[in-house]
């Protein structure tokens, strides 16, 4: 019988986490420099709130020294030199989990640039070096997909959405029946929730991980929408899938508008925190619904410090903390 993994929750020990330090200008042309002082700040406060290693990809010596003079001088901040794209390693990066006999393996998509949008040298490649980087099993699903379309309990029961998993622009003519099929091959799974759809902007067609995260096995956060909020209609429908499938909903509050420069919406969400091992980083947008979003995800991870850090700058070219940061789960 073919071995699968077991994807972890976020929430079990991690003996690292992975992020990639931005260059290329032209996925920056305005907020380069914004989007690297997010991550530097982001990769501080993993490693030491969070009590994780951090590994920290960069470009070259240039892209290094670049990252150092915003991060300084941090013993849990290593620096680590490859080929990538863009920062978004949740998707180009395998879902990292426990084969059978305890080992370290990567949940591998076949990657397409999001359906064929945000096309960057080495993104589709960076997947291979790590597994190879980390002698971890790779358990290779035939199709193509990101990390952040789907979330994980540890205990076989997973979320995503049909928007993304069953897009034209990445499997055309793929039923749910059919990724399950795959899916249950490579990975342990005694269920998957399928929500319809994302949040409307979002770049990746609707990522589970801007819209519903896992707080216990049997619990999971969405957000819920205001008189006038963004994506209300979406954000209801999908309160009442997760409730219909058994789940405890927790409620965030859904943000109001958040917009880039030019006034174009982005896709603000709550949703999209990093669970460290001693600590959760959650993104905020300078508005009202920050602190009650914040005490809300306390009230889920009492055994954690709860960390809000501005979100903006990393919004702006498409994501959050979730979508730039990937667990290396420590041995079970």
């Amino acid at each position: 019988m073919k071995e699968r993994l077991r994807l972890p929750a976020e929430w079990e020990p991690h003996a690292a986490c992975w992020l990639a330090f931005p260059y290329l200008q032209e996925e920056w042309p305005v907020h380069l420099h914004d989007a690297q002082r997010s991550i530097a700040a982001l990769s501080l406060a993993i490693a030491e709130a969070g009590n994780e290693p951090v590994q920290l990809l960069v470009k070259n010596d240039e892209v290094e020294e670049c990252a150092r003079s915003l991060v300084g001088e941090s013993r849990d901040v290593h620096f680590v030199t490859a080929d990538y794209g863009d920062c978004w390693v949740r998707d180009t990066t395998p879902l990292f989990g426990h084969t059978p006999n305890g080992t370290l393996g990567g949940l591998c998509f076949g990657f397409n640039g999001w359906g064929g949008k945000y096309e960057m040298p080495f993104d589709d490649s960076v997947s291979k070096w790590l597994t190879s980087r980390l002698d971890a099993s790779r358990f290779e699903c035939p199709v193509v997909l990101e990390g952040g379309a789907l979330e994980s309990n540890g205990r076989g029961t997973l979320l995503t959405t049909a928007s993304c998993t069953l897009n034209e622009n990445r499997n055309p003519g793929l039923t749910r029946e059919a990724f399950e099929e795959a899916l249950g091959a490579s990975v342990t799974m005694e269920r998957l929730v399928w929500l319809d759809r994302g949040l409307e902007y979002d770049h990746t067609d609707g990522h589970i991980d801007m819209i519903a995260r896992f707080a216990s096995p049997d619990a999971v956060f969405c957000m819920k929408a205001a008189p006038g909020t963004p994506n209300a209609e979406v954000l209801n429908s999908i309160e009442r899938d997760l409730r219909a499938s058994g789940l405890t909903v927790l409620e965030l509050p859904a943000p109001h508008a958040v917009v880039a420069p030019d006034g174009a919406p982005l896709p603000a969400s709550y949703c999209n925190f990093y669970i460290a091992n001693e600590a959760v980083i959650v993104p905020l947008y300078e508005i009202p619904e920050d602190r009650a979003a914040l005490r809300e995800i306390a009230n889920a991870f009492p055994g954690r410090e709860v960390i809000g850090l501005p979100a903006t700058d990393l919004l702006w070219g498409g994501g959050a903390f979730h979508c730039v940061t990937q667990a290396q789960p420590t041995a079970p």
